[in-house]
């Protein structure tokens, strides 16, 4: 029992310290990178929370999926995370070169993101894939876009496309280009 009291204070002192450390290194600076409008919640269906222009600084202080939570000045909303740079100069950033406080690396957001972009899409990480849960009102939403075939039918012919057959392809002959078997 003599060494309870030293033990707790030692614990006490350890989550303190963590708290004040990941209290201060949470927000990762950012430079927006085009005109975007800040939505009120991580959905594009959301009210209007305010807008940044093109080089406007803030800091990203939460992340959800592709989104990402920006307080700049006053305003505070969110946007998708391609239309901001992580780790620029400013406010926690060590001169620009990408790297951010030494105390952001450790206990803020994930400073260095890999991109797979295709046409303006960013490819989804493992951690996205682990925050992801079901939104049975995006579904909804999503399901408010289907047509019927004939509908799509009807569209289509009023801007003059058609339908087409294709065949498919058989099997290449033996010996034929791209048809042999290494």
């Amino acid at each position: 029992m003599q060494n309870v009291a030293p033990k707790l204070f030692s614990r006490w002192l350890v989550t303190a310290l963590f708290a004040i450390f990941a209290a201060v290194a949470v927000a990762e600076p950012v430079t927006v990178e085009r005109d975007s409008v800040l939505r009120a919640e991580p959905r594009t269906d959301a009210g209007v929370a305010g807008n940044l222009a093109k080089g406007a600084t803030g800091d990203a202080v939460a992340r959800q999926g592709a989104w990402v939570q920006v307080k700049s000045g006053t305003v505070t909303g969110w946007l998708y995370s391609f239309n901001v740079r992580f780790g620029v100069a400013g406010v926690g950033s060590s001169g620009g070169g990408g790297a951010g406080s030494a105390l952001g690396r450790v206990f803020g957001p994930r400073q260095q993101v890999n991109v797979t972009a295709t046409i303006g899409i960013r490819g989804l990480e493992e951690e996205d894939l682990k925050q992801a849960h079901f939104d049975g009102g995006q579904m909804r939403q999503l399901d408010g876009f289907a047509v019927s075939s004939e509908q799509a039918a009807a569209h289509a012919g009023n801007a003059g496309l058609s339908a087409s057959q294709v065949e498919y392809l058989g099997q290449p002959a033996q010996g034929t280009a791209g048809g042999s078997n290494p």
